[in-house]
């Protein structure tokens, strides 16, 4: 017993961990009692009193039955000198009698003939006799007196220690297993993140742990009588405190118990709605085949939904006046309106973007001065993400009203190199020079659209000439960008082509310079013979430039190879050629024009618009044709057969201009690229 006494002295420590929100609890938990016993009962006083309709009768804490008012005398008044008269004869330890007496039209009961009670029209149910009343209340009278007498007995009283004893050891063991899943679960959350310190498992915990101890409490105050009689007046004070009219609300009354039922009701529909989202995003919505980018905006805007017709059906259910709370809700609204009219729209916007969605989550953006990826759509904000890896909350409305630069959108991404080359060079060697450097192949450099070399302008110090390639992912931008510098300074080196530097002429003056000239070299005794051996060293190096062998010229690759593309697509890994039918039609090794488009797509790097202008190339060129003649290539379910799988003879090349000179909308020169040309390859996605 000693050891239990110890332990439930040192369960608030164990109970609670020393931590600030810990101790926030703590200070709310114990400032609640202050709450419901000294504070909210003055707060539900609602003068003038309405006396209550029935009061209850009991014996030790536990109600017997209820008394009406009776001519004078009210309920309440009643029960109380009931309970008084049952109280003083359970001390006197006598036998206690319980009597029925019938006087005229009076029917009463009388306690060791003394009178306790009159039982009135009032007391019975509709349709009872005031004697089946009586002797219903008799009976009950005498199950309770005997229980009282029994519990006031040696032999009850060992028989409560007993299980006060039992109970405090399980409440002891309950906490100490609560105790040890804290510990563990606060250990494996510390292993996995060191800055978190609370979570929900933590807090449920801590509330069952709480819950035990009460329990068990009320549980042991429940044995005794005296004690029992304590804890009926502290839940009569509760309920009364919790059902008493706070303040009226339009027609309808608010109450403790009314917001309580609100705030459970609320909190309830929160965790189904977070359930339902859950389940939406894992389930529903990619059964649905709804985009990955969108899913986001879908939930918020569901939850939102979700929660607002939750709210009002709450609102209904706990009888809450709609009438006042519309002229609330308006004089509110006017209020907020003018302070928060940025945030409306901003969530209009949010709301416009889930459908119109000119932006998407992954893509890379500029808005204003902002630039990065798209991290999360949220109904008020959309997170971006810079280059300096910073969560940047932009408001929903700049997407809407401002211009917002998408660099995902087109599917192509020029990447511009800017260079110089000196005076003197041969131009058309420069040309394929840096030609063959950006056809170096690389994993993100696309081969079509092809790259690009056009000679810029005459500079101070240099002949300017401008690299493009194209590629898909923009953020690969910085990675090309360094690829294509290197290639471009190796084959410049392998050539000997000079990258100039800016030079400047400088006119000094100086009256004697030959004699300062002639006392620095005797100040550093300049021999002749190191001046030989320098002007040696220089002829020779000279000579060894001169005698160099001349490197071969740059290969550049044509832009297409047709022979090859033609046999690439014919060989293993290539278009699937099988014969095909079409309704009742049979064609014999023929391939579908957009599985060939898919294939250029991946195997020759190129894009959509371009796969499709190659197989447009390809019919021209004479290599494929449309099974039946009736048009030329196109991205679609169509089957086209190459010349060389049929009997008949090769078409003959229908091709009027060069590849080189179709116009492409991803390639043409933009106007602004002309006053771009400073030389330092800025002007891309992420310059560094």
């Amino acid at each position: 017993m000693i050891a239990a006494v110890r332990f439930w002295r040192k369960l608030p420590t164990l109970a609670f961990p020393s931590s600030y929100s810990v101790k926030k609890i703590l200070v709310a938990l114990l400032l609640l009692p202050l709450w419901l016993f000294f504070i909210a009962p003055v707060l539900a006083e609602n003068p003038p009193e309405k006396p209550a309709v029935k009061a209850p009768v009991m014996i030790d804490g536990q109600v017997l039955f209820r008394v009406s008012n009776s001519g004078e005398f009210l309920a309440a008044e009643r029960a109380k000198n009931i309970n008084d008269l049952l109280e003083k004869k359970l001390r006197s330890r006598h036998p206690l009698e319980v009597k029925i007496y019938q006087n005229e039209e009076l029917i009463t009961l009388r306690i060791n003939n003394r009178h306790l009670v009159t039982v009135t029209p009032a007391d019975t149910i509709p349709g009872m006799e005031l004697t089946e009343q009586a002797e219903i209340w008799q009976e009950t009278l005498e199950m309770a007196i005997a229980k009282a007498e029994y519990e006031r007995t040696p032999a009850y009283l060992t028989l409560v220690a007993k299980k006060v004893v039992g109970s405090t050891i399980a409440a002891i063991a309950i906490q100490f297993v609560l105790f040890w899943m804290s510990r563990r679960y606060r250990r494996r959350q510390l292993q996995l993140s060191e800055t978190k310190t609370g979570s929900w498992q933590l807090l449920a915990l801590l509330l069952l742990r709480i819950g035990v101890g009460i329990g068990v409490t009320c549980y042991v105050a429940s044995l005794y009588p005296w004690s029992r009689r304590w804890l009926y007046q502290t839940f009569q004070l509760l309920n009364d405190t919790f059902s008493a009219e706070m303040f009226t609300f339009g027609e309808g009354s608010v109450s403790l118990n009314r917001l309580l039922l609100i705030v459970i009701l609320t909190i309830g529909l929160w965790v189904l709605v977070d359930l339902f989202i859950k389940l939406l995003r894992s389930s529903i919505l990619p059964l649905a085949g709804i985009d990955k980018t969108l899913e986001g905006s879908i939930s918020h805007f569901t939850r939102y939904l979700l929660f607002s017709f939750g709210s009002l059906i709450i609102l209904v259910v706990s009888g809450v006046d709609f009438r006042a709370l519309a002229i609330l809700v308006s004089v509110l609204g006017v209020g907020i309106g003018f302070g928060l009219q940025n945030i409306a729209k901003d969530f209009i916007s949010g709301f416009i973007m889930m459908f119109d969605r000119p932006i998407k989550v992954g893509e890379l953006v500029q808005v204003g001065e902002f630039q990065g990826l798209v991290q999360r759509i949220r109904p008020r904000v959309t997170e971006v993400s810079t280059i300096e890896r910073v969560i940047v909350m932009i408001p929903n409305s700049r997407f809407i009203e401002g211009e917002v630069q998408n660099w995902n959108r087109s599917g192509l991404t020029r990447v511009k190199i800017y260079m110089g080359v000196a005076y003197g060079s041969d131009m058309d060697l420069v040309h394929n020079v840096l030609l063959a450097a950006a056809q170096v192949p690389h994993p993100d450099i696309l081969r079509h659209p092809p790259p690009k070399v056009k000679f810029r302008s005459f500079g101070d110090n240099s002949l300017n000439f401008r690299v493009v390639v194209f590629i898909r992912d923009p953020l690969k931008e910085p990675k090309v960008r360094t690829h294509v510098y290197n290639q471009v300074e190796a084959y410049l080196r392998k050539y000997n082509i000079e990258i100039p530097f800016p030079q400047r002429t400088l006119q000094v003056n100086i009256p004697q310079i030959e004699d300062i000239m002639l006392t620095w070299q005797q100040i550093n005794a300049l021999s002749k013979t190191d001046l030989d051996r320098s002007e040696i060293r220089e002829a020779s190096i000279k000579s060894k430039a001169q005698n160099a062998p001349i490197p071969e010229p740059p290969i550049v690759k044509p832009e297409y190879d047709w022979e090859a593309i033609a046999s690439a697509m014919r060989g293993e890994n290539g278009v699937e050629i099988k014969d095909r039918r079409s309704g009742l039609k049979a064609f014999s090794k023929c391939f579908v024009g957009s599985e060939a488009v898919n294939w250029l797509m991946v195997q020759e790097k190129a894009t959509r618009i371009e796969a499709v202008l190659i197989g447009k190339l390809m019919v021209a060129e004479g290599l494929i044709h449309h099974v039946l003649d009736e048009h030329g290539f196109e991205d679609g379910p169509f089957f086209y057969r190459f010349y060389v799988d049929e009997d008949r003879p090769q078409k003959p090349k229908t091709l009027k201009v060069k590849p080189q000179e179709i116009d492409r909308d991803m390639g043409m020169e933009k106007p602004e690229d002309r006053d771009s040309n400073n030389g330092d390859g800025s002007g891309g996605v992420f310059d560094d």
